[in-house]
């Protein structure tokens, strides 16, 4: 028996998972900070979320 892994499974049970790459800023304490947010979503409409530190220019403009 092969071993697959989740990818492989969800596209022989008929599904996929979609993911959209976005940038945000959000508040922590007083300083503001921008994240890349990978949110995806499974072949059952849940969604996730990964937020990831990224550099404050690829929020654009802050206000």
């Amino acid at each position: 028996m092969k071993k697959i892994n989740m990818t492989e499974a969800s596209t022989i049970v008929g599904g996929t998972t979609t993911c959209v790459n976005s940038f945000e800023l959000n508040l922590v304490g007083n300083a503001t900070v921008c994240n890349a947010v990978k949110t995806c979503t499974d072949k059952n409409g849940v969604v996730t979320k990964t937020f990831t530190a990224a550099a404050i220019i690829n929020c654009g403009s802050v206000g």
